[in-house]
Parts: C-alpha cells; sequence; structure tokens
C-alpha cells in the first residue's frame, strides 16, 4: 500500500456533494477523496439528497449540510507512528459541533444508513471511544442498514464493501481493497496543470520564482529539488533537517511553504514586494570570472555570434555591391547600344525580366546574409538567456 504522501499526489480526485455543504461558513466546492472510495462517498451523499427529497432545508435541520474535514495529512489521535484514515483521503466528518469525539452525538439514522449501504464504518460503532462525527470507506464488519435506501427517481447506488483505505484507525485488521466499475458523472480528475505530488509540485514551482531552480517541475524528488530545496533553506535560515525523500519532505512541507509565503511578500529596502536569492556583486555584474567559471559555454557562443554577424554584413554588402554595379553596368549598355529605339521598343519589358533572371548569385548572396544574421540572433538570445541564469543567482 502506498504511503498517504504518494496516495495523496496520484489517488485524490474532488467529489461534488449535491447539495450545500459548508466549512466555517464557506461553501464547499468539492471533497478531495480517495479516487477508490469517491464513488461510494457521492452514492451515500446522493442517498442522503433523495431521503431528504432534494430540500436544502431538511439537509441543514439534519446537520448534514456542516462539513468538517476530509483529507487531513495526519496520525492517528495518541499515535505517533499510525496514520489517521485522513490522511489517505479515506474518510470524512460531518457536524463535529453535536457529534464530538466521545460524544453520543445526534447523527441521523439515515444518514448513518447511507454511508453503511456503501460499506463503510461508522465511528459511533467502535467498541472503544465513540466519534459519531466520523465515517471512514473501510471494512464495517458486515454491519447492514436498518432501512431501505429511498426513491427519488434514480437506480439504487452501487455496493462498495472496500476501498483500498488502511484498517479503520482503532483495529488492526488489515484492509481489501477493490475498485468501482466506473466513477460517476461529477467525480472530475485534478488540475490538470499539477504533475506528480501537488505539495511538491507547488514547492518546485514557488523555488523556481524565487531563483532556486529545481529542473524540470514534475512534482517527483530529485537531486534538483533537493538541492534547490538546500539553498533556499540555507539562504533563508531555516534550521530543518533536509529531506532526502518524498515521505521526509512532507515532514516539513508546512515549514517550507509558510517561509515561502514570507518570502514571496517580504518588501524589499527598494520599495519592491518579493525576496530573491542573494547574488554577489560580482555575479550581478556578469564579472567575466564568474561567468567563465559558472557557464562556460558563453565563451563558443559569442565567437559564433561575433563570427556570423561580421560574415552577415560582408554576404549583404556584396549582394547590395553586385546587384547596383552588375544592374548600373547593363543598363548603361543596353541605354548607349539602344538610344534611337529605347522609347518604342516592343521587347523591352522582356528584356528587362531577362536582366532580372540572370541575377542567381545576388540572390544566393542575400539568402546568406539572412541565414547568417538569424544565427547570429539566436547566439545573441542565448548569451542573454545563459547571463541572466548566473547574474540572478538561478545556476549555481
Amino acid at each position: 500500500m502506498a504511503t498517504p504522501a504518494r496516495a495523496r499526489s496520484r489517488q485524490m480526485v474532488p467529489v461534488v456533494p449535491p447539495f450545500a455543504m459548508y466549512y466555517e461558513g464557506k461553501r464547499v466546492k468539492a471533497i478531495s477523496f480517495h479516487r477508490r472510495a469517491a464513488p461510494a462517498l457521492l452514492a451515500a451523499l446522493n442517498e442522503i439528497w433523495d431521503y431528504c427529497q432534494h430540500d436544502q432545508a431538511r439537509i441543514d435541520a439534519a446537520g448534514v449540510s456542516k462539513y468538517a474535514g476530509a483529507y487531513n495529512h495526519r496520525l492517528v489521535r495518541g499515535s505517533k507512528t499510525k496514520w489517521s484514515n485522513h490522511a489517505y483521503a479515506a474518510a470524512i466528518d460531518l457536524n463535529a459541533e453535536e457529534n464530538g469525539l466521545y460524544a453520543k452525538g445526534n447523527m441521523p439514522q439515515f444518514v448513518i444508513d447511507a454511508f453503511c449501504r456503501q460499506g463503510a464504518m461508522w465511528g459511533g460503532w467502535y467498541t472503544g471511544r465513540k466519534d459519531p462525527m466520523h465515517f471512514e470507506f473501510v471494512d464495517n464488519g458486515g454491519r447492514k442498514p436498518k432501512s431501505p435506501a429511498p426513491i427519488f427517481g434514480r437506480p439504487e447506488p452501487l455496493l462498495h464493501a472496500v476501498t483500498g483505505a488502511p484498517a479503520d484507525e482503532l483495529e488492526d485488521d488489515p484492509p481489501a481493497p477493490a475498485a468501482p466499475a466506473s466513477p460517476p458523472a461529477n467525480v472530475q480528475p485534478l488540475d490538470p496543470g499539477v504533475r506528480g505530488d501537488p505539495v511538491l509540485h507547488d514547492v518546485q514551482r514557488r523555488l523556481k520564482a524565487r531563483r532556486y531552480s529545481p529542473g524540470v517541475l514534475d512534482g517527483l524528488w530529485g537531486s534538483g529539488t533537493s538541492g534547490a530545496l538546500s539553498g533556499f533553506m540555507n539562504d533563508r535560515g531555516l534550521t530543518l533537517p533536509l529531506p532526502s525523500s518524498l515521505e521526509t519532505f512532507h515532514g516539513i512541507a508546512d515549514q517550507v511553504r509558510a517561509e515561502l509565503d514570507k518570502a514571496e511578500a517580504e518588501i524589499q529596502p527598494d520599495g519592491s514586494i518579493g525576496w530573491y536569492r542573494p547574488v554577489s556583486v560580482a555575479r550581478a555584474n556578469a564579472d567575466p570570472h564568474v561567468m567563465a567559471q559558472l557557464a562556460p559555454e558563453l565563451a563558443p557562443v559569442r565567437r559564433n555570434f561575433v563570427a556570423a554577424i561580421w560574415a552577415s554584413i560582408v554576404a549583404g554588402a556584396g549582394a547590395a555591391w553586385e546587384t547596383v554595379s552588375d544592374y548600373a553596368s547593363e543598363a548603361w549598355d543596353f541605354f548607349t547600344d539602344h538610344r534611337d529605339i529605347v522609347d518604342d521598343h516592343p521587347g523591352l519589358v522582356s528584356t528587362a525580366w531577362h536582366h532580372v533572371a540572370a541575377l542567381p548569385s545576388e540572390v544566393w548572396w542575400l539568402l546568406g546574409a539572412a541565414g547568417l544574421a538569424f544565427i547570429a540572433f539566436n547566439s545573441w538570445r542565448a548569451i542573454k538567456t545563459s547571463t541572466l541564469a548566473v547574474t540572478s543567482g538561478e545556476r549555481q
């Protein structure tokens, strides 16, 4: 089974509830949930919506609209080693105000039955500490709902007895994974622009903006990300252990992101907003010795640029000279040889076209000049890009 950190990066999908739910007074647009448990969660919410006859007032009266969280990257309360099912995005809490830990609670039976019908475990069934706000998609011990499914013009939801989440938080039974045949229509994929682990991808992007290049922004742990993170932590004075893997990175991710928040909002002496990687005066001024050490490819690129620009100038000048001199010479010869008939000669146009078609060398000179100019332009762009990477501190 994947660790919670890895499961989060590739297994979570947003589930859009069929009715309005609120967290601390704000409308919940979607619930991030494990992709294998998401269809079962949606089916349970749809059953609750049907039971209430699609009446938001009845949902509110039952307390189901009081969303209290799902994904939370944490351990089981009181444990130092065991991950909570919330860390796997396979558990959800509802109406925590009236159904807190150890409380008897007032969770409606139709809500319990809706989750039970999808194979979920209810925290009110725990033999130890009760947790009536809590529903988790794990083996529920074969429990059955006490009431039939409500009817509201839709087929009975599919049964998903187990989902791939770990065993019950308070038990040591092994999990029994199973996947649904297909996801419901309103279970959408994650943002396609985010690759790999979403937290690491976000940190990579923000490190690059601070001029600490992690390499490819792929959400994967590697030497480039490790080096960029090490440089940022060192320059900002963060006394945190340097991660060696994605799992250990998640242990300090919150502190790193908090420091990035500070760096992005920090006001600089010149009045600008945003802190960037500090660089030496020599590096900022593109000192030749520093450039030669950090960007050795610039020397041959500069030579190519100078050679190409001069060759382009010479070729262009040669083309211009040949074109002008040949036109002038031939036009003068033609005029002096035909002074008596130039005004009414019927072949004047065809004769002029013959002279134009007879000048291939000039055309090739011009094409050569254009090609050399293009090479020179690209060399100049490469010089500017490499120089900026060195002077800004992005290249080490």
